[in-house]
């Protein structure tokens, strides 16, 4: 398991996001944590998990 990453953003965040979920593998597994519908639309059509901000301050 590699863990969390962190990728900084230079233009718009929901666009790095949504272009470093399209680069990892296929076989890997991605969780995006946000709370905006149209995130969570993007990154589900490239197979990533999502989930709330509530969940991740749960685990914290």
């Amino acid at each position: 398991s590699r863990g969390v990453g962190v990728v900084r953003a230079e233009g718009s965040g929901d666009d790095a996001i949504v272009r470093t979920v399209r680069d990892v593998p296929a076989w890997e597994r991605v969780l995006v944590v946000t709370a905006d519908r149209e995130l969570r639309r993007r990154v589900s059509e490239l197979n990533a998990a999502v989930t709330g901000p509530r969940w991740l301050l749960d685990q914290l």
